[in-house]
């Protein structure tokens, strides 16, 4: 992969470019060239020695990319399950839910922060209402606990923007009599519940995409009656027990892997290479024939806008 970029990124670079401005945005670009620099001794090291016997060596700057580095979206893969392992996820079971929207609204989602955000809060919110209704005597203002992930590809290099969610199986509320101790109560979900979660989802992101002008109100109403979920999918049908800190750990990797595997990369020749598909598509395929540029290219879909740095405000009821 490393080659193919190497060689062929100037290229794609010349093609997309856009004398009107409407090429590839700087952050792909960025992304790309950080990746050739990555692991590279001339573009900075860092020298470790040991005092005692004198022996010292050299490691070099990783590029610390999110999306095209193979090395460090796999390091990060694994230390964002390790750290939530052991930082953040109590012994309790945990659920692992999954958005998908109709095509339609797809298009939103793709550099627009805002729509995302919005999407994932009527998500989350909707899955705790769930949650409190099904868990036996919990408050009305009891809360839920959840880690999310936008993920923004398929499994066949293409984008994609949805989401994963590990939520706690219950929720919280806190103990009158111990203060600051809290109490958890578990759920009992039925797949009527998860439909009914998939129903409310639907209603409440067309009824929020049509008040931003996104949809006509009518077209609105009339995909919220579609049929077979009308494109959205939410699926929940994965669940850890609370002593299974080994299974959790294995869903928080799936969770958080980066955006291709490249065990499944493979060149044929200098003008084609094949990637395994880990599931056979609609019309069979199981694998794609692509060229250096094609590649290129479905590896700069997914690539996210950089997140601006966050200022804390105090105002916000959190």
């Amino acid at each position: 992969m490393y080659r193919v970029v190497q060689e062929h990124l100037e290229t794609y670079l010349s093609l997309a470019d856009d004398p009107a401005g409407n090429g590839l945005p700087g952050y792909v670009e960025r992304d790309f060239r950080k990746y050739l620099e990555c692991g590279i001794l001339a573009r900075g090291f860092a020298r470790a020695r040991c005092a005692q016997c004198g022996h010292d060596f050299l490691v070099a700057f990783s590029c610390k990319g999110r999306a095209v580095c193979p090395s460090c979206t796999t390091r990060r893969m694994a230390e964002t399950a390790a750290h939530l392992i052991d930082h953040v996820f109590p012994p309790l079971p945990v659920r692992q839910w999954v958005l998908s929207l109709t095509k339609r609204l797809r298009y939103f989602l793709r550099h627009d922060r805002r729509t995302v955000t919005a999407v994932l809060t009527i998500f989350l919110r909707v899955v705790e209402q769930v949650l409190r209704e099904r868990a036996p005597g919990a408050a009305p203002k009891a809360r839920g606990g959840a880690v999310s992930f936008v993920h923004r590809f398929g499994s066949a290099l293409n984008e994609h923007v949805h989401f994963h969610c590990c939520v706690i199986d219950g929720v919280f509320e806190p103990q009158h009599a111990d203060e600051g101790a809290m109490s958890f109560r578990e759920a009992v979900l039925t797949d009527a519940d998860i439909q009914s979660a998939q129903v409310r989802i639907r209603k409440r992101v067309l009824r929020w995409f049509a008040r931003q002008g996104y949809l006509d109100e009518q077209d609105a109403r009339d995909m919220a009656e579609w049929r077979n979920g009308g494109g959205f999918s939410l699926g929940a049908s994965v669940r850890i027990e609370a002593d299974d800190r080994a299974g959790l750990e294995r869903v928080l990797r799936y969770c958080a892997r980066p955006p291709f595997a490249l065990d499944r990369m493979k060149s044929l020749d200098a003008h084609r290479l094949m990637y395994h598909l880990s599931k056979p598509q609609p019309n069979r395929r199981t694998e794609l024939m692509l060229t250096p540029l094609e590649l290129i290219d479905r590896l700069a879909d997914p690539i996210a806008q950089p997140e601006p740095d966050f200022q804390f405000d105090q105002t916000v009821d959190w």
